[in-house]
């Protein structure tokens, strides 16, 4: 008995020795928890909590600051970041703020980071969560002083992404159109034959993006559920108005509809008059949401055509695209 009770201290003191390298946070069970570790940065220091929705993609953290110094600190940023460097700020109100000397304060941020820059380019998902993210603080010692950062690690299980992978990791497709199609010969040459564009016509399409004589349109879209889902957002850098035609814009399969098709589509007015939101005028940015319900036989490999040619108006009832645009799937 008298050797049994050193053995347990001994592993006791061991065991928690391992664990200040870094303490797996518990929160809440459904959620993913990463590994972490306090950090520390001059008279900074920081111990972080980090955890995932799984379902929602929302990456939550509870950041404990310390001001150890005897001057008051002035925190000016908190980024969350992948291993690849894409940054994320907070979703939920963050403001830059002194930290007095000798105090502590405790923030609880959100993130809603963008993983793959491919999928969000293509889909405007975000891709799926990360196994490892660095939280950046920077702050400064005092108003004059340069910026200085304090980084902390976070870590997740490989047993924990393995099964998060396994049962919230599906694939997604999304669309780009089609350059190989001759769309930018054909439209330019329609475009030469009207007035109405007031400059040297210019057509340019690339995987999402098309730009016609000052017009930018930007399209992000993936298909789940049978439901497509597509946003276009348009910028006017031309002189001449455009007219959207919503009933006109649409994203079909090939051949005839089917039967139980349905679509809603909204225009969301980032700038520009809020009372007319069809007309797009010189330095008008819009953004218009669609969704269609539809069967998509194969998504991997079939391609669907993009309803441009009688959706946007120029005056005296001209069209701005003389064609429609085919779109291309692209999984990930």
């Amino acid at each position: 008995m008298k050797l049994f009770i050193p053995v347990i201290l001994i592993a006791f003191f061991l065991l928690s020795g391992c664990s200040s390298a870094g303490k797996k946070n518990k929160i809440n069970p459904n959620d993913l928890n990463y590994v972490t570790a306090p950090g520390s940065s001059g008279d900074l220091t920081a111990d972080l909590t980090l955890s995932a929705d799984p379902v929602k993609q929302i990456v939550n953290a509870q950041l404990k600051l310390t001001n150890g110094g005897a001057q008051s600190l002035n925190i000016g940023e908190v980024a969350i970041a992948t291993i690849e460097g894409i940054r994320a700020l907070p979703i939920n109100a963050f403001a830059p703020f002194s930290l007095a000397a000798g105090k502590d304060s405790t923030l609880n941020l959100k993130f809603n980071p963008i993983n793959d820059l491919n999928i969000y380019r293509v889909t405007g998902m975000p891709g799926s969560l990360k196994p490892d993210y660095s939280l950046s603080v920077t702050y400064t010692a005092a108003v004059t002083a340069n910026p200085a950062p304090l980084v902390l690690q976070a870590h997740l299980d490989k047993d924990d992404f393995t099964s998060y992978k396994s049962k919230f990791v599906k694939p997604i497709t999304g669309f780009s159109f089609n350059t190989k199609a001759g769309f930018n010969e054909q439209e330019k040459k329609y475009l030469e034959k009207l007035k109405d564009v007031g400059q040297t016509p210019f057509v340019y399409l690339s995987d999402q993006e098309i730009a016609v004589s000052g017009l930018n349109f930007q399209l992000k879209s993936y298909y789940t559920r049978d439901t497509l889902h597509a946003d276009l957002f348009i910028v006017n850098h031309s002189s001449f108005e455009v007219k959207l035609s919503v009933d006109s814009l649409d994203i079909i399969t090939a051949g005839k509809p089917q039967a139980g098709e349905t679509k809603t589509t909204s225009i969301e007015k980032i700038t520009g008059s809020q009372q007319y939101p069809t007309m797009i005028a010189k330095d008008d940015r819009q953004l218009i949401h669609f969704k269609k319900y539809m069967k998509i036989t194969n998504p991997k490999t079939d391609t669907l055509t993009f309803k441009l040619n009688s959706a946007f108006m120029l005056k005296g009832g001209k069209r701005l695209f003389t064609e429609d645009v085919q779109l291309l799937p692209k999984q990930f």
